[in-house]
Parts: structure tokens; C-alpha cells; sequence
């Protein structure tokens, strides 16, 4: 199967109307909200590989839209300019431009419109973490509340604004084991900063606003695969929703009947409210298609254990596995996640192969050349 577009395949600019066949909770009674979305895409044209990504182009909150347009002091019904096309200000809010979103360039628009020493003060190059920690948690409407303009025209506001950009989200299911179907695992975001309750943009929209379909479209990722060969090795380490693509490699190696042996390592907060696929992952072990399954829960004893933590107890066996040429995937979270799991690899393989600090560098460095070492971190 190839996953490669063609002219005709839906794209960015030309999303398929994907019809929503399941929206569901994964995580019954925890603090975080993580949901599992299957679409079909019967008709589509689109074919995916395990590791690829889907593109969906949300609209905002209409409630954020009608905040936003009280706070700058238009109605919405002026018609502005949005791509090629006139429409009304609070259509172009609602899906073509980004209304939360803050950056250092929008302030700086803002800015020579407001001419407030303060922010003026914020933008100059010696106040970079100050201008970072007043960006914390604050969003578009905040400078149009903290920094009331009278009087702004539509054409000025939306020179302040970005388009809205796709959201790429890992693909958690494989094509052959579902036939017209992809499948996201999507952590809900919700949370109040700077006095004002906030949600993500994408992932609020396909909890609460997708109607009966949403557009997107397939965004090929070809340094995130399955190795051809069925009969080597693999080590997935994918905590939280960075089980995405680990569910569709399982799926995949399982029904394309691939010896080589799978070891997952997964964790999250708590073992009875955040296994995310706990059941599925289960069953797979009981099968013998997943040989290891080693689960990190960091809330459910005293001393937070992650997935790190569980490799180093697993060290021998895992650089054995490595020496049997296994592929190492990791995917999650590329702030603290990704750079904890690489520190802990490559100590496994200094200790384990009695190498120095340095060699060990140069063997994870080659393990990265021969592309052994794959990462889809965000």
C-alpha cells in the first residue's frame, strides 16, 4: 500500500469531510480528559501507514469568538478580506483565523497600535523571559482587555491575527485491521490562566463542537515507520497520548502476522483511571503480541515512577534486545518525556556495554543514523 498523495488526494486547502463514528472518554473519573475519536473515510481516496499523522481543521469556540469581538468592540458583522473571499468578521473568526493564540509578533502589531510602554518594554531583546512569563497563560483577547483600543477597525484587528492553522495528531490505528477508518487519541485541553477559563483550540473542538463530520486530511510521516522486516524487534515507549501510534504498530504487526517480538513501555497518572487502551493492551500480552508491557503510573504510590524509570529496571533485557538489533520508538512529549528517556537510554547502553559516557553517545548517535532510534515527539 502506498500512503504517498496524489493531486487528487484531500489536502490542507481541500480537506475530506470526515463523518464522526465514535467520541469516547478513556479516562472515567481522572483530572485529565483523553478521548478516543474514530472517522471514516469511506469514499476518501486516503490511505495511511502506522506513524503517519491526520491534519483537522478545527473552528473556534463560539463563545471565544463573541468574547473576542466585545472585548475589540465590533460586532461581527462587518464584512473584512479572509484568503480570497468577503465574508462576515465572525465567520472568519470562527474558522479562518486563530482567536487565542498569542506570539510575540501579534504583540508586537498590537503594540504599534497601542503604544504602551509597557508592552514596548516587554518586546525589547534583554526582557526575552519576561515577555515569556507575561505570555504564560494569557491569550489574544487579554491585550484587547488589559489594553482597551477605541475605535479599531476591522481591517486593523484582523492584521493582528494568524490563520488558523491544522492540527496534526499521531494516528492510533492501522488501516488494515480497520478498513476506512482512523482513529485519534486526543488529551482534552482545559484550563484557567489569568483569571479566565481556557481550552484548547483542536481539542475542544473535537470534544464538544464536531457536528456529524470533520475536514481533514492524511499528513505522511516517513521517519516514523514500522520496520519492513516483520521479524526484527521493537521497543515502543509512548506515555500518555504518545500511545497513539503504538496502538496502530501493535495492530499491524498483529494482523500482518510479524514475528519479531513488541515491547511497550506506557505510563501515565494512575493505573485505574489513565490506562488508556488498558484492556486492549491487556489482551495483547495474554496473546503473546505484545511480549513486555512494562506500566508506569506516577500518582499511584508514593514515589512517582515513569517510563525511565521502568527501562533502567529493565536494562539487561532491554540492551540485550537493542543487540538483537530491535528498533527504539518513543513518542510523547519532546520537552521533559523524550529528553528523559534518551538520558536513561544511553546510560542503559553505558552500563550494559560496559562503554564509556562518550561511546555511549556514539552508539546511540549511530543507533539515530541507522534508523534505529525513532522519535515523534511534540
Amino acid at each position: 500500500m502506498s500512503n504517498l498523495p496524489n493531486e487528487n488526494s484531500p489536502s490542507k486547502a481541500n480537506p475530506f469531510s470526515s463523518p464522526l463514528l465514535v467520541n469516547r472518554l478513556l479516562t472515567e473519573g481522572s483530572g485529565k480528559e483523553t478521548r478516543h475519536f474514530e472517522f471514516c473515510l469511506k469514499d476518501s481516496g486516503m490511505e495511511y501507514l502506522p506513524g503517519d499523522s491526520l491534519g483537522v481543521l478545527p473552528t473556534n469556540c463560539s463563545e471565544v469568538v463573541a468574547d473576542l469581538l466585545n472585548a475589540v468592540g465590533l460586532t461581527g458583522e462587518e464584512l473584512v478580506e479572509a484568503g480570497d473571499r468577503s465574508m462576515s468578521l465572525s465567520d472568519a473568526l470562527s474558522g479562518y483565523f486563530a482567536c487565542t493564540v498569542l506570539s510575540k509578533m501579534q504583540i508586537k502589531k498590537f503594540n504599534q497600535i497601542a503604544q504602551s510602554d509597557q508592552l514596548g518594554e516587554l518586546l525589547e531583546v534583554a526582557n526575552k523571559e519576561a515577555l515569556m512569563e507575561f505570555m504564560w497563560g494569557r491569550e489574544l483577547i487579554d491585550l484587547f482587555l488589559e489594553f482597551p483600543q477605541s475605535g479599531m477597525d476591522p481591517e486593523t484587528f484582523i492584521s493582528c491575527l494568524r490563520p488558523m492553522a491544522p492540527r496534526l495528531y499521531s494516528i492510533a490505528s492501522s488501516l488494515s485491521a480497520h478498513p476506512d477508518e482512523v482513529h485519534l487519541t486526543v488529551a482534552v485541553v482545559r484550563y484557567e490562566g489569568n483569571g479566565r477559563k481556557r481550552k484548547g483550540v483542536c481539542s475542544s473542538y473535537l470534544a464538544e463542537r464536531v457536528g456529524e463530520s470533520i475536514p481533514c486530511y492524511l499528513h505522511p510521516n516517513k521517519n516514523f515507520k514500522l520496520p519492513e522486516d516483520g521479524n526484527l524487534p521493537i521497543i515502543m515507549v509512548g506515555p500518555g497520548t504518545g500511545i497513539a501510534p503504538f496502538r496502530a504498530f501493535i495492530e499491524e504487526r498483529k494482523i500482518n502476522g510479524a514475528s519479531g517480538r513488541n515491547w511497550l513501555f506506557f505510563g501515565d497518572r494512575s493505573q485505574s483511571t489513565d490506562y488508556l487502551y488498558g484492556e486492549e493492551l491487556d489482551a495483547y500480552k495474554r496473546d503473546g503480541v505484545l511480549n513486555e508491557l512494562d506500566l508506569a503510573w506516577s500518582r499511584d504510590q508514593e514515589e512517582k515512577i515513569y517510563v525511565q524509570n521502568k527501562m533502567m529496571k529493565k536494562k539487561a533485557e532491554l540492551w540485550s534486545w537493542l543487540q538483537d538489533g530491535a528498533i527504539f520508538y518513543v513518542c510523547g512529549d519532546a520537552h521533559r518525556m523524550a529528553k528523559d528517556v534518551d538520558q536513561a537510554l544511553k546510560r542503559i547502553v553505558a552500563e550494559e556495554g560496559s562503554m564509556s559516557e562518550e561511546d555511549a553517545l556514539a552508539w546511540v548517535k549511530g543507533m539515530q543514523r541507522e534508523r534505529r532510534y525513532l522519535k515523534d515527539v511534540y
